[in-house]
């Protein structure tokens, strides 16, 4: 049976161990409520530029723009946005496995990997198709932070490097619910367009209706426009991508710390009903002592 020194020092590194975990969970949580605030903030933004956008492509054929052109997928670019930070349950391991998953069912194609974040990058690393990594994206995250990641998968894309560009991330719904969602960025498609409408028309709770009853006017053409718009729509989707995982990153983590310290509450319980008990079995062993020496002398 453990000595009562030994459990005293359990009790302290469990009080220090509680002591952490919960500054830890006030960071995220203050950390997490800016993120939320900047995610929910883009949302309409977003939801407008993919009604207009959408508007547009109407009336311009699809090829008339390699951003929208609709190759054979022989050469897929995997985008995995995971945190640089541990310590958040199991946010970045369900983006890893899904993208796993990803990878297993394109076996006869070409992949290469686009690692945000450094737990994307040590984990597809001993894989050797890592072809970018982009590391220390800040906590509140602005556009022009994400915009070499958006101007490297246009560049690519329009090279042919690849023929289909897709991110897997957590999408933010809840402080406690954060869902692993695969995008397909590249290429744009018409269907692409209107799913993402749909997601975000979800998550915001707006009510829709085809074009919002707005009768666009282009100038000086719709085929103009669109060239125009589908660079910013890239950069748009990333950074919204982006948003969405430091959304569920800190929201994931402030979860897991608060957990981590219920449960060293609930160990620091178990450790002083144990210390007691060995206590008053000792106390009961030495009134027994002195009682039996007591009893011989007489």
């Amino acid at each position: 049976m453990q000595s009562t020194q030994q459990i005293r020092r359990q009790i302290q590194s469990t009080q220090n161990t509680s002591q952490i975990t919960k500054a830890m969970e006030m960071v995220a949580a203050s950390k997490m409520k800016k993120s939320q605030q900047a995610a929910l903030l883009a949302r309409p933004y977003a939801e407008a530029a993919l009604n207009i956008l959408q508007s547009v492509s109407e009336s311009v054929e699809p090829t008339k723009h390699c951003l929208l052109e609709n190759r054979e997928v022989h050469n897929l670019c995997l985008v995995v946005v995971t945190s640089d930070k541990g310590l958040c349950g199991g946010f970045n391991g369900n983006v890893l496995k899904e993208a796993e998953k990803i990878v297993n069912a394109n076996e006869n194609k070409s992949i290469s990997i686009i690692a945000i974040g450094k737990k994307a990058e040590t984990y597809f690393k001993k894989r050797n198709d890592i072809s970018a990594v982009f590391n220390g994206i800040g906590d509140t995250v602005e556009l022009r932070e994400t915009l070499p990641i958006s101007k490297l998968l246009i560049n690519e894309f329009t090279e042919k490097k690849y023929d289909g560009i897709v991110a897997v991330y957590n999408n933010y719904i809840s402080t406690i619910k954060q869902d692993v969602k695969v995008k397909k960025l590249l290429p744009i498609t018409r269907r692409s367009l209107e799913e993402t409408v749909e997601e975000i028309e979800d998550m915001t709770k707006s009510e829709h209706k085809e074009n919002n009853g707005v009768d666009y006017t282009f100038e000086p053409s719709a085929s103009k426009v669109l060239c125009a718009l589908l660079p910013n729509l890239v950069e748009t989707q990333v950074y919204h991508v982006i948003l969405e995982s430091n959304a569920s990153e800190h929201s994931a983590r402030m979860v897991a710390m608060k957990n981590a310290t219920d449960n060293a509450k609930e160990m620091l319980g178990d450790l002083k009903l144990l210390y007691n008990y060995i206590r008053q079995q000792k106390i009961t062993q030495e009134i027994s002592e002195i009682s039996a020496g007591v009893a011989a002398q007489e």
